[in-house]
Order: structure tokens, then sequence, then C-alpha cells
């Protein structure tokens, strides 16, 4: 970009204004540095007070929309200086593409969109524009609430990146616009958005890291918006490693807060942990001021999950603890407190804190944790996370009356949330204190069945449904629940060999019960494998026994059973 300014520069003071307004216009090539851009307008314009020109009126007319600010605040005065001076380079010079799109975007951004039409046309009839076709679309149907999006044809081929870029941005807004189009409307210009994107991504790469490609798409900034947004799709699409490289090259040339963040989400959703907290880490190091609330515990949760999965606790307390600390920070008139992604952040903190205790053996204090949870229901009764882990507490105090009281909130309250999990862990923990606690088998059977039965697949909420089933004498049940146990034991991490031959016996005496002898002869021969018991050795001697009996008999025993 900065030869394309130099030369535009040097053409300028040679009265070649053609090729300073090419490079500065096509190229994008205004200069950074307020001062000098400043001076540039000054020059044009009391040169096109004295001579008028229509390449002076095209210079002056894109400092009037991309940067107003150098002559005036007022944005809508610069929009009506740029009309003017673009209709003056109109009068010198009337096929002029540039002070015809000039005019009519100025026309765009004042809302007054019919008078943007016939620049517009005129404009796309000089100089191709997918942009431009994009907005005219756009303008045509403006009253229109179900536009025809079959008539939107942009072609993305062009030579200029930046109008493939801005017509995928053009785009995505309109698709924001329309939430209510088609399935087939929307994956069509999905599709063609993403290919406007990828077009343009092409052309910035050739130039700016081939070196190879046109001068005119030497745009850094813009080449690194468009590896966001690029980005953005390929995740979409479930192209991580895509993204990744997409947004890793956009930051060699533009580094802000959004493509970091889109790289962040890619590592998430490949499961590149380490590399996740990496760049949560960096973010929040490097952006933590510009930041949103809602953007800082999102990340600050998606950070301690990753920790959490990479069994770093210590990590991992560090963030929710900071976590925490800016929740409770908020006034308590301030709206953030009951803001749903917050609320679910804080949620997520709580439990996370909870977890780690459990892993690491830390015993937290009971009664801070009882004053800090009830703290946390004043502001949330309805939160069934916070009511199961306040159910935890109760159950540290021994205090099982109210556990199982916070238990049935989280149930009701998760039942009308359609928090179809956290009823499955409310039922869960009910069941394991009706079970361990108070010795009732019956209710605690009923609690592990009505969690399996909303699709709780976890170990031990089937290894607790076989204990009572066995105790209760349900045998069908009891095998059917034990089987369940061994088909999901190879995901479950910290099973002993006691609990898997306990298993095998259980299952192994129900089938005996049941009269399944050599079922029951197999499994038993398991659990003894994995653990030495007497009633399983008992029951394996019965159950050979009764399968030798009844295979036994003769040729018309066999015959006529």
């Amino acid at each position: 970009m900065n030869t394309l300014h130099q030369e535009a520069i040097e053409a300028f003071r040679q009265k070649n204004y053609a090729v300073a307004a090419k490079n500065w216009i096509k190229g994008h090539a205004l200069p950074d540095d307020r001062e000098e851009l400043k001076e540039i307008y000054l020059w044009a314009n009391s040169l096109n007070e004295t001579s008028p020109d229509s390449d002076l009126c095209s210079i002056l007319g894109l400092i009037a929309l991309d940067h107003h600010d150098i002559f005036t605040n007022d944005r809508e005065k610069a929009l009506l200086q740029c009309i003017e001076w673009s209709k003056q380079g109109i009068s010198i010079s009337p096929n002029h593409p540039w002070c015809h799109r000039h005019a009519g975007s100025s026309f765009y951004w004042m809302n007054q969109w019919e008078e943007a039409v016939p620049y517009y046309e005129k404009a796309i009839s000089l100089v191709p524009s997918p942009t431009l076709q994009v907005r005219l679309f756009t303008i045509k149907n403006k009253k229109n609430p179900h536009p025809d999006f079959l008539l939107l044809d942009v072609n993305p081929e062009t030579t200029e990146a930046m109008e493939a870029y801005n017509a995928g941005v053009e785009i995505n807004r309109m698709l924001n616009q329309y939430p209510q189009m088609s399935e087939f409307e929307k994956e069509r210009l999905t599709q063609l958005k993403r290919d406007c994107y990828a077009v343009a991504y092409r052309l910035y790469h050739k130039t700016l890291m081939e070196r190879n490609g046109d001068p005119y798409n030497e745009d850094p900034h813009t080449f690194a918006m468009c590896c966001n947004n690029l980005a953005i799709e390929l995740t979409n699409q479930e192209k991580y490693d895509e993204a990744i490289t997409v947004t890793t090259e956009g930051m060699k040339f533009s580094y802000f807060m959004y493509i970091l963040q889109n790289r962040f989400n890619a590592h998430l959703e490949a499961g590149n942990l380490e590399e996740a907290v990496a760049d949560g880490e960096k973010l929040m190091e490097d952006f933590i001021d510009g930041m949103d609330s809602v953007t800082y515990f999102t990340i600050t949760d998606q950070v301690c999950s990753s920790y959490m999965e990479l069994k770093d606790y210590e990590s991992s307390m560090e963030w929710l603890n900071a976590g925490m600390e800016s929740y409770y920070s908020l006034d308590a008139t301030d709206s953030l407190l009951t803001h749903p992604e917050i609320v679910r952040c804080f949620t997520n903190f709580y439990i996370y804190k909870a977890k780690i205790e459990e892993q690491t053996g830390i015993k937290p204090n009971v009664n801070t944790a009882s004053q800090e949870a009830d703290s946390i229901l004043e502001e949330m009764p309805d939160n069934p996370s916070i009511l199961i882990s306040r159910s935890n507490i109760f159950l540290e105090e021994e205090n099982y009356g109210k556990a199982l009281e916070c238990l049935q909130y989280a149930i009701h309250f998760a039942s009308e949330q359609n928090k179809i999990r956290s009823v499955q862990v409310a039922l869960y923990n009910m069941g394991y204190i009706q079970v361990v606690k108070l010795q009732d088998e019956t209710a605690a059977f009923e609690s592990f069945e009505q969690s399996i039965a909303l699709g709780n697949e976890d170990f031990w909420c089937y290894y607790w449904a076989v204990h009572c089933g066995y105790h209760l004498q349900e045998n069908e049940k009891t095998v059917e629940y034990a089987l369940l146990a061994l088909q999901v034991l190879p995901q479950q991490e910290g099973v002993t060999k006691d609990i898997i031959a306990e298993v095998y016996e259980h299952i192994g005496t129900a089938q005996l019960d049941l009269g399944q002898y050599a079922d029951a002869a197999e499994n038993l021969k398991l659990s003894l494998q994995y653990n030495h018991s007497p009633i399983a050795e008992d029951n394996l001697k019965t159950a050979e026994a009764e399968n030798k009996r009844n295979s036994s008999g003769g040729f018309f025993k066999k015959m006529f059973k």
C-alpha cells in the first residue's frame, strides 16, 4: 500500500490526477497518518476550487465518505458535500465511474435509497461491481418483506479483492435482515457469501503473501478482516484447521480482538485445548480493556472448561475464582447480574469449583459454602445447577431432608426450563441419598429409573439401579440395567475390579433366579475373574448344576422338551 501511495503523491505533484485517483481509490491507499491525509485534502480541494477536475472530485469524495473528520465532524454534512463534488465531477466527465459510485453511496448512507439507484446503476454499467449489485437488490426490495432472493444473481469473480469482500459483507447483512427466508434461499446466499470471501482471500493472498498479485489488492487490514470473516464460515462448516490457518495468516497483517477470538473458537471446536487456553489467555492479556462483560465471562468460562478437560485443576481454579470475583463485584442493580449468558457462566464456575474440590480431595468450609450458596440462590432461586450444588452442601452437613428438598426444587425448575441433563443429575443424586444414606431402596430404585428413562447413560446411575433392583428381586430389570452398565463401562474411568465383579455377580444371580442357567454361569465366572466372592462361587455351582441337569435327559427328553 505504501508503494501505491507514494506513486499517487508523485502523480499528484505532476498533475496526473487520474493516476493519483486510481491508486488512492482502487488501491485503498490513502495514508493512515491523519496530518498527511489532511494535507492531501487541503491540496486537492484548493486545486479543485481553482480548476475543477473530475479526478480531484473523486479523491475528495472518497475522503468525505471514509474520512470525513478530516474536514468536519458532521457525517451528514460530509455526505452532502460528497454529493456536490461527485455531481461536479460528473458534469465535467459524465462517465466517471467513481463520481457516480460516490454519489450513490452518499445517498445510500443517508437512507435516500431511491436517489442512489441511478448513480449505482450507471456506476455498474461502467465498472462491474458485485457489492453494488447486492445493494441495488436491497434498495429495490426495501418495502418487500419477502423478496425473491433467486433474483439476486451475483458473480463473485472479480479482480478487485475489496469488491468481493464487501459483497460478502453485504450478503451477510441481508441474511441477518431476513431470518424468515426459506432454508433453500438461506443455503444459497450463505454459499454465495462464502464464495465472495474465498475470492477476496485468494486475491489478497496472492498479492500480500505470494507477492505476485495485483498491487491494487495490497490492503493488509482488509485482508485480515477477510480472514476473520472467512474463518467464521470455515468454523461453521467444521473446517477447523483451515479456520486456524487463515486467522493465523490474517493476524500477521492486522491483529485485533475478533480475529484472535475466532481462532480461539476454532481451537475449542477442534478440541485443541492447549492451543485454545493459550489464545484465551492472550485475549485477556491484550484486549480485556476493550471487551464487553458478556465476552469476558464467556471467554473465562471457556478457558475454565478447557483447563478442566486437561485436568489442570489449579489453573481452572484461578480462572473461575477471577470470574466469580468479577461477578460479585457487579453492582446489585446492574442488569448484567441476570443476563442469561453471564448467569450460565457463573453457574458453571460454581459447578467447576465443586468438581475440582471433589477431584482434588479439597474439603471446602461447609459454613462458608452454605452462606455462598444461599447468597447465590437469593439472586437465582430457580437455577437448577445451584440448587443441586446446595443439596450437596446439605449432604455434607448430613441434613438429608433439606438435601432432598433442594433436589425436588431442582427437578421442578429444570423440567420447566427443559434442562434435561439437570433433571437427570438431580434424580441420580436423589437416588444416591435414598439408597446410601436412608437405605430406602424402593424410593431410590424409582429415582434411578426415572433418571435413566430421561436419557441418563452414566455408568454409576446404571450401577445403582442394578444394586437396588438386585436387592428388591427385580430380576429382569437387574439384568437389563447390568447389561447397560457393562456397555458404557469402557467410557467410565476409575471403576475398580470389585465393582465390575459385583455387576457380573448381580446379573448372574438374577439370571439364575430367572432360570437362565447357561448365561448365569458365564457371568458368574466373569465375576470371579475380577474378584472372589463366596456368593458368586456358590451361585456358580448351582447354575452349572441346573444347566447340566436341564441339558441331560436322553433322546426323548431333548426331542419333546
